[in-house]
């Protein structure tokens, strides 16, 4: 595969269409800006180049030559690496006097003009390396989020992802290797499903205040060994059910604080004209898209602001806007919906009640 750079013309393999590489991220991700100026962050594995930039600035060669020094790097394996000539030391790891071990997943909230999703981190506050296998199980199968060797007492950026990827998926499985603490030879293998309810990466009690993050995260312990102490997490069993009481005491607390006032009901008109200026040059699939991408932002207001409903004004058409409004209502959102009042709003309406 031809090395990516930005400014190259590249081509979806999975999807229809392509734009421009805009940036190059870490874990061979790519940024890709079509033809409307939207970006989207995708694996460079899922693109083809079609046509290669004629530019060729010294910041894109650097670029380029940083990335072939970084891949050096992390393939050599040895006590020292020699990368142009230079002696690099491997880096001495932090060992702490305890022998307690947390292992945790985390998201944190990533949302621009640019991206709307979570950043996901992996957390090893432990003496011990963790290889790790990490993969996100969708209505249509598997995709791999990171693979790679986590050191005692880091943390890591395994991936993104978008707020579609939450609603359109059933869990995400972690797969870990623990290994080399100083004080343990050998300690079973852990896999972890992570169910995804896409409800509760949009409520804000659900990211709390943490020792690992400037920002409120949502975390999920992994593995938890307290030796001495007791209250531990071992298997997968008692993982889910810690997960079961924190679910519990949240919904208790909730009903410890006097209720703050909602706002009743949010309304979006999601007709083309209202969105957007002008509709030229714009293909049906094109004006649809902008459509729902109003249509999530709406409902992730109404859940974030906990409002109680959302009218959704879509006109009658031909059906393929109500249509797939009401498919995201059922399958991601899981929430109920009705035809909204016919005085007020005719046929062309939906009426989202929140839970």
């Amino acid at each position: 595969m031809d090395l990516i750079s930005i400014g190259d013309k590249v081509r979806f393999l999975n999807d229809v269409g392509g734009g421009t590489v805009v940036k190059i991220l870490p874990k061979n991700q790519i940024v890709v800006r079509d033809d409307n100026d939207f970006e989207y962050p995708i694996p460079a594995a899922e693109v083809v180049v079609v046509e290669k930039t004629k530019e060729n600035s010294k910041q894109q060669f650097k670029e380029i030559a940083n990335n072939i020094v970084e891949n050096i790097k992390e393939n050599f394996k040895d006590n020292i690496k020699k990368v142009e000539g230079t002696i690099i030391p491997k880096p001495k790891i932090e060992i702490k006097k305890d022998q307690k071990t947390e292992y945790m997943f985390a998201f944190i909230r990533n949302y621009d003009d640019k991206f709307d999703g979570f950043d996901c981190y992996l957390v090893n506050d432990s003496n011990y390396f963790v290889f790790y296998h990490i993969v996100l199980r969708g209505e249509n199968g598997f995709e791999k989020i990171d693979t790679e060797t986590l050191e005692p007492n880091t943390k890591i950026l395994v991936g993104q992802l978008t707020r579609d990827q939450i609603n359109n998926s059933k869990e995400i499985i972690i797969q870990s290797i623990l290994y080399d603490n100083p004080h343990c030879t050998y300690h079973e293998m852990l896999e972890r499903r992570i169910k995804i309810t896409p409800i509760k990466f949009f409520q804000e009690h659900t990211f709390v205040d943490n020792d690992f993050f400037d920002e409120k995260a949502y975390i999920f312990e992994l593995l938890k060994e307290d030796l001495g102490l007791g209250n531990s997490i071992k298997t997968q069993k008692e993982f889910e059910e810690q997960i079961a009481r924190k679910d519990e005491a949240e919904e208790d607390n909730s009903h410890r604080y006097q209720k703050r006032k909602q706002p009743e009901t949010i309304e979006v008109d999601l007709h083309i004209n209202k969105l957007i200026d002008s509709v030229i040059g714009l293909s049906n699939a094109e004006i649809l898209n902008i459509q729902l991408q109003t249509f999530h932002k709406t409902m992730t207001d109404a859940i974030m602001n906990k409002a109680e409903k959302v009218v959704l004004i879509h006109g009658i058409g031909n059906g393929t806007l109500k249509n797939a409004i009401r498919e995201s209502l059922e399958k991601q959102y899981k929430l109920p919906y009705e035809d909204a009042s016919f005085r007020e709003y005719g046929f062309g309406a939906t009426m989202v009640i929140m839970r």
